[in-house]
């Protein structure tokens, strides 16, 4: 699994990557946003909020051969507290904005 979150300001990541070969399962996405909360967790937010460079990751995940599905993943009390609709709209275009897709 590559979770963004997670892995992004790892300087290896690139290398990691390219060794995985088909063993990818999942791609996660969300944006790693400064200052952060007390609850380092609750710091995901939504694709372009934050300091994540997607273009680099998600080619190494592409070229590594994965082709399931991107799943948004944000943890983030005023995301959860937007109206849904707002959220899958925004989710929707910074996806195409973002990750071009």
């Amino acid at each position: 699994m590559v979770d963004t979150y997670h892995v992004w300001w790892d300087v290896r990541l690139l290398d990691v990557l390219a060794r995985a070969g088909g063993r990818i399962v999942s791609y996660q996405v969300c944006d790693w946003v400064l200052p952060l909360p007390a609850d380092v967790l609750l710091g995901r937010g939504h694709v372009g909020d934050g300091v994540i460079d997607f273009g680099p990751i998600s080619a190494a995940v592409l070229a590594a051969g994965y082709q399931g599905d991107v799943e948004v993943e944000i943890f983030n009390a005023a995301v959860w507290d937007a109206p849904p609709d707002q959220t899958a709209a925004t989710v929707v275009e910074r996806f195409a904005a973002v990750l071009g897709g």
